[in-house]
């Protein structure tokens, strides 16, 4: 069905073509003035008024003229039925107004030359969408290279923000071409410097106030171990021997702090030395050292250590823990403390029994550090930050655990 709807559709194609050369035809047969052995010629189409005045061609085509009024007949040079004709001749007969015989003929060969037209035409064609395409990638080039353009100065301007340390912080930035980046260096450059300003002097003063402190600190804690060797000459009464004991506490936790500080206030970029550390008998000492947080307190101590010996900043290692451990046994005041070290991870839990303690405690969640309470704990974070070691802390009622890993992380 298909095939046959599209043979009778091309023969009614051809039809309408054959009747619209036909029209043309009629029309300059009844516009044309003709006369004998004079034919007149429209392009290709022909009018005579005799046989013999047509073309030659026409004649040796059709061996007879036409007898039958506005019959076109046609004839045609092609290869084969699906190929297109070289030649086509067309040949009719027709009357004017005035009754006299015309002969119109229609004439079109060189299809070839035809061909190579259209060819020349899709050359053509092919030309301007080469063009098209062309100019198309110039301009995107163009646009690449404009915008490479002005995307250098912003990556420059990212480069340098990166680059800026301690010791070109004070240099000037460079120039970045446009004037909106300049300013924007600017701003860059003078909100660091406004920060590093900060941190310097934070680290002045680190470094001065534990200084300062360690000197009266000594003095404290060699006066208290003076009227402890007093005190076994001539006893002391149980409230006088309670209150140097707290002034022995008090010393030895400003000790601590003090030593934090000033590692703190060390030079970032110094190089930490690496020594071995027993991390099991750290540990054991540690609360030995800092067991008298908790007297006169129901607090049950489990220790579980392992041996384990590893190689890090070991100044820093003991005062992480010994805040840690000092943080666990101060705020815990009733219930069990749990330390716990795998290899070169250690794990502090705080288990708490009493409900107002911990009620307290969690009310003041906004103003503590996430590692604790104290200030002891937050220089500990910044300890644990700075030499990469991991931690994580778990914060839920009448339960608080810290775990440390004190191995380097790359």
């Amino acid at each position: 069905m298909t095939i046959g709807f599209s043979v009778l559709g091309v023969n009614y194609f051809i039809e309408g073509l054959d009747r619209g050369i036909g029209g043309i035809m009629h029309e300059l047969v009844m516009t044309t003035d003709v006369q004998d052995g004079h034919p007149v010629k429209f392009v290709d189409i022909q009018v005579a008024s005799r046989w013999q005045d047509t073309p030659k061609i026409i004649q040796q085509r059709f061996t007879s003229p036409p007898t039958q009024e506005n019959e076109l007949l046609k004839m045609k040079d092609q290869d084969s039925l699906f190929s297109l004709p070289k030649n086509l001749f067309f040949v009719t007969i027709m009357y004017n107004q005035n009754n006299e015989t015309r002969y119109v003929s229609k004439v079109m060969l060189d299809k070839t030359s035809l061909h190579k037209k259209r060819k020349k035409n899709i050359s053509l064609f092919t030309w301007i969408i080469i063009t098209g395409v062309s100019v198309m990638a110039v301009f995107a080039c163009l646009l690449i290279v404009v915008m490479r353009k002005v995307a250098k100065p912003i990556e420059s301007l990212k480069d340098w923000a990166k680059s800026l340390t301690q010791e070109n912080i004070q240099q000037s930035p460079p120039d970045f071409i446009y004037n909106e980046l300049n300013t924007l260096a600017s701003i860059v450059r003078g909100s660091l410097l406004s920060v590093h300003q900060s941190l310097a002097r934070e680290q002045r003063f680190l470094s001065y106030a534990s200084h300062e402190l360690r000197t009266p600190i000594s003095v404290i804690r060699s006066n208290v171990d003076l009227l402890k060797r007093l005190s076994e000459q001539s006893p002391i009464s149980d409230k006088q021997n309670l209150t140097l004991q707290r002034i022995e506490r008090a010393g030895l936790t400003m000790s601590d702090l003090t030593d934090t500080l000033l590692w703190l206030s060390r030079n970032d970029e110094q190089t930490v030395s690496l020594e071995p550390v027993n991390l099991d008998e750290n540990i054991s000492q540690l609360c030995n050292e800092l067991g008298y947080l908790l007297n006169g307190k129901q607090v049950e101590v489990e220790i579980q250590s392992e041996k384990f010996t590893l190689h890090t900043a070991a100044t820093a290692c003991h005062i992480v823990l010994s805040n840690l451990i000092r943080n666990a046994y101060q705020h815990t005041q009733q219930g069990k403390v749990q330390i716990k070290q795998q290899g070169s991870c250690v794990t502090i839990t705080n288990i708490s029994k009493d409900n107002d303690e911990n009620d307290v405690s969690h009310d003041n969640d906004k103003n503590r550090n996430p590692l604790g309470y104290g200030l002891g704990l937050q220089l500990s974070e910044k300890i644990i930050q700075r030499h990469g070691w991991q931690y994580e802390i778990v914060d839920l009622p009448a339960y608080y655990q810290v775990k440390v890993n004190f191995m380097y992380q790359n």
